[in-house]
């Protein structure tokens, strides 16, 4: 699927009763395991484009009491370094000098994804965060950042108007742009060419976008793959923009069931479901190939990284 050796896919596994970070090669070979941490559980792998550094979250139980915090690391999974507390999940800028996440909306930890409140961008030369400048943004989640630095694309639900949509939030302004579709958990190809995203409970969608007017707009809207009885998210595009990798398993919602894992529906990160990773081709007629084969581990959250 990608000519080039340097070009891996990472993903969040439940190994040995522990959220561990992952990668493999784009034909699902050569799984190996980044974080090795049988203590600690780790999640939600976003890789920055140079592919020196991953950015990941963090959810720790003690007792009753649960938190989740964002974290970044090497490529290696060496050298790794708490952002923010109470942290949500995050994006990468285009030059990988910063990061842009959510924090969750109450000091109680509430695993559903929306639970949370404004944008802070974290600058990692600097250490400092900042909030966004629009106060009113809230309830957003699964964010990316758009190739020219100017744009923040990402799910809102239940909050600033809307009831459930993908929106462009402007980062050197208050902008909010509508793009008109439904669904969730948005991805821009890195040249910002096409999104990627979950339609809805059964279709993974794919757009080419356009930036020729006052924001973000989408054409040629068309779904990638549609199955009847499974659930797909967590769609990814590759570096070229011509593959997209997703998850595909049983939805509905899922009791806790092992060290680390909450109970809620199953695309949700932490949330154990039977999930598996599939790599499909844009605009091909060929069925999804299979990468992973052990939905046990519950196979999600695939991110594209290219390691020089």
């Amino acid at each position: 699927t990608d000519a080039r050796a340097d070009t891996r896919i990472l993903f969040e596994s439940y190994l040995d009763s522990n959220w561990e970070i992952c990668s493999m090669k784009p034909d699902g070979s050569d799984r190996q395991n980044i974080t090795r941490t049988p203590d600690v559980h780790e999640l939600y792998p976003k890789v920055s484009n140079d592919g020196t550094k991953i950015a990941f979250l963090v959810d720790e139980h003690n007792g009753r009491r649960i938190s989740r915090s964002l974290y970044v690391m090497n490529a290696d999974g060496s050298d790794r370094k708490l952002i923010s507390e109470m942290a949500r999940h995050a994006c990468w800028s285009p030059d990988g000098k910063k990061l842009a996440f959510a924090k969750q909306e109450f000091n109680r930890f509430n695993v559903k994804d929306y639970v949370t409140k404004s944008i802070y961008f974290y600058d990692l030369e600097s250490g400092k965060t900042t909030q966004h400048s629009n106060e009113k943004i809230e309830h957003l989640y699964v964010p990316t950042w758009s190739h020219d630095g100017k744009w923040i694309v990402c799910t809102v639900h239940g909050g600033m108007g809307f009831g459930h949509a993908i929106v462009a939030i402007e980062v050197h302004g208050d902008r909010v742009i509508d793009l008109k579709v439904s669904g969730c958990r948005p991805n821009l190809s890195r040249d910002g060419s096409r999104l990627t995203w979950s339609g809805d409970d059964h279709t993974i969608n794919v757009a080419e976008v356009d930036y020729t007017g006052d924001g973000p707009t989408l054409a040629n809207v068309r779904p990638l793959y549609k199955h009847e009885k499974m659930h797909l998210y967590h769609p990814d595009l590759s570096p070229d923009a011509q593959f997209i990798t997703f998850s595909l398993g049983p939805g509905g919602r899922v009791p806790a069931n092992g060290p680390g894992t909450q109970t809620e529906v199953a695309e949700m990160t932490g949330v154990r479901g039977m999930w598996d990773i599939y790599i499909r081709k844009i605009d091909s007629d060929e069925e999804p190939k299979r990468l992973t084969n052990d939905p046990e581990l519950s196979n999600k959250e695939s991110e594209w990284a290219v390691f020089n």
